[in-house]
């Protein structure tokens, strides 16, 4: 697979790359505890794993979460968000790659790949680094890279990677993601890449291999779905091929 048309592949973390959400709930309940100096079990979001991802799935980022199930205020949230880089590294909640995933990005390792997430970037990278593939990625957002009020869906985050992995050339990125607000970024990232004549065409892939993913609720619905992780690799192969014809008309297979 060899398309120069496409510039970078960028993918999510969290229920992306990596099964964290039994990490992800651990690290919750012990910032909620600490915040709110109560027993974080009191809140339904965090008594079971299940509830904790339908809460999730719920709100468009972290910060809405937080508001929504747990109603912090805007001060508790930003302290929130201040511990969770060392709640996490902290926590030994093991988490594991989605079964094929390693493979999938060993077979596109021509392309440059980013990672952009409301994670811990210095979490990210160790865990990367554990796994001996941290030298795939050659760039990761986490939130603390991006103003605590412009997180995802607000599209910063991803144009600050995708300049850095490809310095916005011409031609087409793909960004892979779990949750509506991925396909709400792509779409503020493609909108503001329009406003400046940028001509760099974004296409969300779903990730939808995690047990219980379901698009059609979603306003919004990703350009492609990846119901198996192997299927990556066919979008990827369909998008290069589709947009390196024609001029490299990045619009016309949607």
């Amino acid at each position: 697979m060899s398309y120069t048309n496409i510039k970078a592949i960028i993918w999510d973390y969290d229920g992306t790359l990596v099964d964290t959400r039994h990490k992800n709930l651990n690290v919750t309940k012990k910032i909620i505890a600490n915040t709110t100096r109560t027993d974080a079990s009191g809140f339904p979001a965090l008594q079971s794993l299940e509830n904790y991802y339908l809460a999730d799935r719920r709100t468009s980022n972290w910060r809405e979460l937080y508001r929504q199930e747990f109603n912090l205020t805007e001060n508790q949230i930003d302290e929130a968000g201040r511990m969770w880089t060392a709640y996490q590294l902290n926590d030994d909640t093991e988490v594991a790659f989605y079964e094929g995933i390693e493979a999938v990005i060993n077979d596109l390792a021509e392309f440059p790949h980013g990672i952009v997430s409301q994670n811990s970037s210095s979490s990210i990278a160790r865990h990367l680094e554990k796994n001996h593939i941290r030298p795939f990625f050659k760039h990761i957002v986490g939130y603390e890279e991006v103003d605590l009020k412009k997180q995802k869906p607000a599209p910063d985050g991803l144009l600050s990677c995708m300049e850095k992995l490809s310095a916005l050339k011409s031609g087409s990125v793909c960004y892979i993601g779990d949750h509506e607000t991925d396909v709400l970024c792509v779409r503020a990232a493609n909108h503001a890449l329009q406003n400046e004549n940028i001509r760099v065409k974004i296409f969300s892939i779903g990730a939808c291999y995690d047990p219980g993913s379901d698009t059609s609720d979603w306003n919004v619905r990703p350009d492609f779905e990846a119901h198996r992780v192997a299927d990556i690799l066919k979008i990827v192969d369909h998008i290069g091929r589709a947009c390196g014809m024609e001029g490299d008309d990045t619009n016309r297979i949607i």
